[in-house]
């Protein structure tokens, strides 16, 4: 055995008298998983417990996945230790367990939307409502760029954050809630929901398109600025044609003829028409949602390139930290990062005031990207984590020193360190 790991309630110290004890047993060797429940009866109260079985290596590896109940949203949960072999404890002894969020899924949706229509045309009740509630369960994480970065602790936490996303479709909760069956519809008024929910969506997050081709495909997101997607689901909304009316001859496609656009990329590199930003509305510069969660780091928040320099944005560093920082024209600090354990220089960052406030109070190495204007925690999306385990600030100010539990490797390149290459050095003379 590797460790025991206390989750759910009783670590956010939330629990009642009808809480389930959630425990990870860690083990090590071969990959392993099992779950096992127990009903522990003491002084007359009866208690559910529930133990998950895993080899370490997968646990770890797990928290550099989207957890499958938190709609899309990264997660920050808070975990105790409550026991664990002295080699692994430095590598598992985490305040919260941070989870990445899912990519947004637009094709997915699209899709999802598309076997709604199919068994609506069947006249199949209970296929539109399982195909609709799917899709309502994937609509927050298509949102999600578009609206101010939150992280959740609970499924529970998670529904609430999904239902209030501030950049949403007109209707959005009442339709999120129709769709998932947890307000009363027929068939029909779910199907129009669900129509709404995707219509809604597309003007939105037009201008996140280049985010959108990294997951789903350049075309994909050239149809998305281009309005074909627009009309394919307005074609999908429309009442289904029987079977034996034939097309008219102007909707018929001939042979040579794409079905998408991919085709005429073929000869050469695929245009990028979603860099032309649309007016849609764009997400609450600076703006964060508040859920239960002490200090959680936040990932993506949106950020103008015509703000104010990074020292301007909001922190909650202790003054008598911030009052100690010789920071750039940009309001940052260069993070030199070393493992704890070898003293071997890892990486180079940087970090703000909020960066840093957040690495020293959840343990795990956060950034600022400055190419992409926002936060990131090492590890959220790589699974390379790091856990935080001293910082140190030098004698003028304007450096940090991070001494770090390295998980996997520091470089995206898959290097252990970004330092791999060696340049020649000639003047070997002694002084």
């Amino acid at each position: 055995m590797v460790g025991i790991v206390l989750r759910g309630s009783h670590a956010r110290r939330a629990a009642t008298a009808h809480s389930d004890v959630d425990l990870d047993v860690l083990v090590g060797g071969a990959p392993y998983a099992a779950r096992r429940a127990y009903l522990d009866e003491s002084a007359g109260q009866v208690t559910h417990v529930s133990v998950a079985a895993r080899d370490i290596r997968s646990w770890v590896h797990r928290l550099g996945e989207p957890a499958d109940w938190a709609f899309g949203l990264p997660v920050t949960a808070p975990a105790r230790l409550l026991w664990a072999d002295p080699h692994w404890r430095p590598r598992i002894d985490l305040p919260v367990l941070c989870q990445p969020a899912e990519p947004p899924r637009l094709e997915e949706m699209i899709a999802t939307l598309g076997k709604a229509a199919a068994a609506r045309a069947a006249s199949d009740r209970l296929g539109v409502r399982l195909a609709v509630a799917d899709l309502a369960r994937l609509c927050p994480s298509v949102l999600r760029p578009a609206n101010p970065s939150v992280r959740v602790h609970s499924r529970r936490a998670a529904f609430a954050a999904a239902l209030e996303l501030p950049v949403a479709p007109p209707g959005y909760r009442t339709d999120m809630l129709l769709c998932l069956g947890l307000r009363p519809g027929a068939t029909g008024q779910l199907w129009a929901a669900a129509v709404r929910l995707v219509a809604g969506t597309l003007p939105l997050i037009r201008p996140y398109a280049e985010e959108i081709a990294d997951t789903a495909g350049a075309d994909l997101a050239a149809a998305l600025v281009d309005g074909r997607l627009d009309r394919y689901v307005a074609q999908l909304a429309r009442p289904a044609r029987p079977s034996s009316q034939p097309r008219p001859s102007s909707q018929v496609r001939s042979s040579s003829q794409p079905l998408l656009s991919s085709q005429r990329w073929l000869s050469g590199p695929p245009p990028q028409p979603w860099r032309e930003r649309s007016a849609a509305p764009a997400p609450r510069a600076g703006e964060l949602v508040t859920v239960p969660v002490p200090d959680p780091p936040v990932t993506g928040v949106p950020s103008d390139p015509n703000e104010l320099a990074a020292s301007a944005r909001q922190s909650r560093l202790d003054p008598a930290i911030a009052a100690q920082l010789r920071r750039t024209a940009d309001g940052l600090v260069a993070a030199v990062v070393r493992a704890h354990d070898s003293g071997e220089v890892l990486m180079v960052a940087w970090m703000d005031d909020e960066a840093l406030h957040r690495t020293l109070t959840t343990g795990r190495a956060t950034y600022w990207s400055r190419s992409r204007r926002e936060y990131w925690v090492k590890g959220a999306t790589s699974g390379h984590h790091q856990y935080v385990r001293s910082v140190a600030l030098d004698c003028d100010g304007d450096a940090l020193l991070v001494s770090v539990d390295q998980v996997g490797a520091a470089c995206h390149t898959g290097h252990r360190t970004c330092f791999f290459t060696e340049l020649p050095v000639t003047g070997t003379e002694a002084p």
